[in-house]
């Protein structure tokens, strides 16, 4: 192979890796948030187990977004007498996995999956209390205030007879999220360097062979 052809490939090579470099260096993109970190929380409801619900709340815990989270991995758990009571997600009703979406400083948070647990023993009764939650959110300290409701079918007592009556409850939340870890851009100067560091390498890989064509001929 001649010299100039040798150069041709070793150009095209580090044109090549130039390219690729800078396409790397272009993808800085944030990734989605991947878990909520609540601080505080409250519940509005005078209904059955509204105390507790309001316990659960104002304890520190995570949502994972994308999967659903089992009866300890949301909050700790409360005993009360004979009964734990916990938080977890859930598709039994058809609800996705937790989701999100932030528009500037508007939330929306996908938790219709949100469940509310007392077991006792292995009998667990469990109460869908989740919605689309929507709040404000902070870009430059990621924090969020979130806050949804939701309708309870109970019963009703009357004078004259049981009814089924439709009752509402507000839950409200707040704490920072957690982002995934970002690719760090390459600036122009490392695309540079490292180009420069090809050519010199294939300066010295050129050169034994260009001397020992010469003292052959």
């Amino acid at each position: 192979m001649s010299k100039i052809k040798q150069l041709a490939m070793f150009s095209i090579s580090a044109v090549l890796s130039l390219l690729c470099l800078m396409g790397f260096a272009g993808r800085a993109e944030a990734l989605p948030v991947s878990t909520l970190d609540f601080t505080s929380g409250a519940v509005s409801w005078d209904g059955r187990y509204g105390r507790i619900l309001d316990r659960l709340f104002a304890e520190d815990g995570s949502i994972t977004l994308g999967s659903y989270q089992s009866m300890t991995d949301i909050v700790d758990p409360i005993t009360h007498g004979h009964k734990t009571f916990s938080l977890f997600t859930s598709g039994l009703n058809g609800a996705p996995a937790p989701s999100m979406s932030i528009d500037g400083a508007s939330i929306t948070l996908d938790l219709s999956s949100l469940y509310f647990g007392a077991s006792h023993g292995d009998h667990l009764q469990a109460w869908n209390i989740g919605g689309m939650a929507t709040g404000l959110f902070n870009p430059q300290t990621s924090q969020f205030s979130l806050s949804w409701e939701h309708i309870f079918r109970e019963r009703g007592h009357h004078w004259k007879h049981d009814r089924m009556t439709d009752r509402s409850a507000t839950f409200f939340l707040q704490g920072t999220t957690e982002m995934a870890q970002t690719p760090v851009p390459l600036s122009t100067s490392l695309l540079f360097f490292t180009i420069g560091l090809l050519f010199v390498g294939g300066l010295f890989w050129l050169k034994p062979r260009m001397v020992s064509r010469e003292t052959a001929s």
